[in-house]
């Protein structure tokens, strides 16, 4: 009889453990976008692919030198390369709760705010982030203006770059999430991001996007619940005698 019990709470042990290992389960998508520029001369030696992954995240990001970096250090007939550059990139998946991204600049200075991250949702919800020099976005290379990072910006790489060989350079992905009780069954359908910096000040570009989305639960768990809705009813009766 006490082995029956203990197989039971085994039972429905794994029957939880298997479920929230489902609900912790996220589907991941790169997202490509237009990009507008070969800044990844840069540094020729970083990695890409479709997908490559960084930080435990898988990415597209094309070959150099191919575009492959959206960059808001770009030529305008009116600014130059001063004013506001902004990219919608579509996204339209649902049931969203992280975002990744790999952000750096050129220049910049803590706590410099010039760059945005707008995620805009089905049913007109829009959630904005205001990144910061120093904070969630730096340089790319380890040499002056910001040089420090916190909280969800995380370095996934570093190499050495060009023209300065002897420079360290840097990719570094900050995270984004959501919570259930805002978005969930929301569609995420765009996300823009809006530079307003200037030459030799901050100038921010973009690698990579990926969302990543609720998944199915595990399969592997399921076939457990059946077995542990029968022991909890048998625990139930056993306990009323």
């Amino acid at each position: 009889m006490k082995s029956r019990l203990i197989l039971s709470i085994v039972l429905i042990f794994f029957v939880v453990a298997g479920f929230a290992t489902g609900a912790a389960a996220y589907d991941y998508t790169p997202i490509t976008f237009d990009y507008n520029s070969t800044s990844w001369g840069r540094d020729n030696s970083y990695p890409t692919g479709s997908p490559v992954t960084l930080g435990g995240v898988p990415f597209d990001i094309p070959a150099y030198p191919n575009n492959n970096t959206w960059d808001s250090y770009t030529w305008d007939s009116n600014t130059g390369y001063n004013g506001t550059r902004s990219i919608t990139i579509p996204v339209n998946v649902a049931n969203v709760k992280e975002v990744h991204t790999l952000i750096n600049t050129s220049w910049g200075y803590y706590p410099m705010q010039y760059t945005t991250v707008t995620f805009n949702w089905s049913g007109n919800g829009v959630y904005t982030k205001i990144l910061t020099d120093g904070v969630d976005i730096r340089d790319w290379w380890n040499g002056g203006y910001a040089n420090t990072i916190s909280g969800d910006t995380v370095q996934v790489y570093s190499g050495y770059g060009t023209p300065y060989p002897y420079l360290p350079t840097r990719v570094d992905k900050q995270l984004f999430t959501f919570t259930d009780a805002q978005y969930n069954g929301r569609t995420l359908e765009s996300i823009t991001i809006t530079d307003t910096g200037a030459e030799g000040t901050h100038r921010a570009f973009l690698y990579g996007v990926t969302v990543a989305s609720s998944a199915v639960p595990i399969p592997g768990a399921l076939w457990l619940f059946g077995p542990g809705l029968v022991s909890l009813a048998a625990i139930r009766r056993r306990f009323r005698k």
